[in-house]
């Protein structure tokens, strides 16, 4: 009995405390306090655009809330709520975004306020900010990535790859130089049989999906309304968040085969993280299975996914805002020389799950295959820049983590091909339109292709390609007498003497 009571203490000693929107509204009204009358002062908050009771009519009279929109609607009518008042005046300086629901610095002079006990800031400057300095501020509330597993170990039930892929959805993707995707992330399973509990995930996303506030999820609503009983005011109140951080699952069954058209254009430019199960029946020539990072096939054969309703997985939704846009601030942007540990591992990946799996995996890579291997390349570097996110820093164990997923991925699609033999010899037919039919010929040009999906530009020096074939077992005459076959039967071409760039 003694050992279970220590246990559990232990347990609630590991619990971060949560950042709940009343701690919130009181660290900020504890500070309002402790300013003087006539100090100069900078307070970041959400602004709101109506004019506060008991207002003079010597200036522009806005509030200021402590908390974003959805918070404050929220509360309930009997819960704590505080506010700051901003005095607006042509002298006052605005820069950025400061609309109604704007996260905004506002620097100036405070003083008494004649209603209530609010204070009021004579406004020198009021700049808008992005929505994601109002979580960083509250930094020392993120969970540690040991903290991160745990929660949703307890909370969400997957196997192991999807569940992994799934945290790493939610910290979004930095920018990759010389790319026009955004920050989004596809985190996409589809259906095999009739038995493969689509459904039970799409309810488990759900589940997370409506846990977080509407800030971060991708709605049609544009506007949120809130009416506020302290104040005897109604507020109409934008998004704050303008970036790609978030998040999309789809609210009706209709949405788990046919998505709205805009919503596609947002997944297909990379704007927006999408939680997508997909009731449809797992194609491998299916166009969403080839741009998603994590494109999964949910097997009959697995334990069926569900989302336990967790009182402190909800408690935690802010520390882990809090988590997603610090580690997203340390790691913004992913430039080449950070991905040359995946590229490496990529291009030993690829020669040995050929040897292994043979036509299958060769089907599956073709250009119209799941796993293309041009934009495999790419979307391995999003995976990896997210798992990076979740790190916390830059690692050889990142790259053999995208591994893994990628070899899960692969694994659920073989199983697919088995039975579809049809769209398997298409893939085939396609993939062997670029591949000559010899052996030696066909395992070199994979080689140059596989070189040439790593490159920025696509090209490969002669150097680099007859090197990797030598390493690969050819001898240097086998290298030089195939890449003059490869020139004269155009399966390759020299945009600049000493370049090399397959065609197909």
């Amino acid at each position: 009995m003694m050992e279970r009571e220590i246990l559990e203490l232990l347990r609630l000693e590991r619990i971060r405390e949560p950042l709940s929107p009343g701690k919130r509204l009181r660290e900020f009204q504890m500070r309002l306090q402790k300013f003087k009358n006539g100090e100069e002062v900078e307070v970041a908050g959400f602004l709101i655009g109506r004019r506060p009771p008991g207002a003079p009519r010597d200036a522009l009279y806005y509030i200021l809330s402590p908390l974003p929109p959805s918070e404050l609607s929220s509360l309930g009518k009997r819960e704590f709520r505080t506010y700051l008042v901003i005095r607006i005046t042509e002298r006052t300086e605005i820069s950025g975004r400061a609309r109604p629901g704007s996260y905004v610095l506002v620097k100036g002079t405070i003083d008494a306020y004649p209603w209530g006990n609010l204070r009021v800031v004579h406004a020198g400057s009021i700049e808008g900010r992005d929505y994601s300095e109002y979580w960083k501020d509250y930094r020392g509330f993120a969970l540690s990535r040991r903290e991160v597993l745990d929660l949703f170990e307890r909370t969400v039930y997957l196997r192991d790859d999807m569940r992994n892929a799934l945290i790493y959805s939610i910290y979004g993707v930095p920018f990759i130089p010389g790319k026009s995707w955004g920050e989004g992330f596809e985190f996409t399973t589809f259906k095999y049989g009739e038995n493969s509990d689509l459904l039970a995930l799409w309810k488990a996303l759900k589940y997370l999906y409506s846990s977080l506030p509407w800030e971060v999820r991708r709605t049609r609503q544009r506007i949120m309304e809130v009416d506020d009983p302290f104040l005897g005011l109604d507020f109409r109140l934008g998004n704050p968040n303008g970036s790609d951080m978030k998040y999309y699952t789809p609210p009706t069954k209709r949405g788990l085969v046919h998505l709205p058209s805009d919503v596609e254009r947002d997944l297909e430019g990379k704007r927006v993280i999408g939680l997508l199960p997909k009731n449809v029946d797992a194609n491998p020539l299916d166009r969403m299975a080839r741009l998603s990072e994590t494109p999964f096939v949910l097997l009959p054969s697995e334990e069926r996914p569900y989302f336990e309703k967790n009182r402190e997985f909800l408690q935690l939704i802010p520390n882990l805002l809090v988590t997603i846009f610090t580690r997203r601030e340390k790691l913004a942007v992913l430039d080449r020389k950070k991905t040359l540990p995946l590229e490496e591992e990529f291009l030993r990946w690829l020669r040995e799950f050929r040897d292994d799996y043979g036509d299958p995996f060769r089907a599956l890579t073709a250009p119209s295959g799941p796993m293309n291997v041009g934009l495999r390349i790419e979307l391995g570097k999003r995976l990896f820049g997210s798992i990076v996110r979740f790190n916390g820093r830059i690692t050889r164990k990142a790259a053999r983590d995208v591994r893994l997923i990628n070899e899960a991925i692969v694994n659920d699609w073989m199983v697919v091909l088995k039975d579809h033999p049809s769209e398997m010899m298409r893939l085939l037919r396609e993939y062997r339109m670029y591949v000559p039919g010899t052996l030696k010929a066909g395992r070199a040009l994979e080689v140059l292709h596989d070189l040439a999906s790593v490159s920025p530009s696509g090209e490969v020096t002669r150097e680099d390609f007859i090197r990797e074939l030598i390493r690969d077992g050819f001898s240097k005459g086998e290298a030089l007498e195939l890449l003059e076959k490869f020139l004269a039967g155009g399966y390759v071409y020299e945009p600049f003497p000493g370049k090399l760039k397959p065609i197909g």
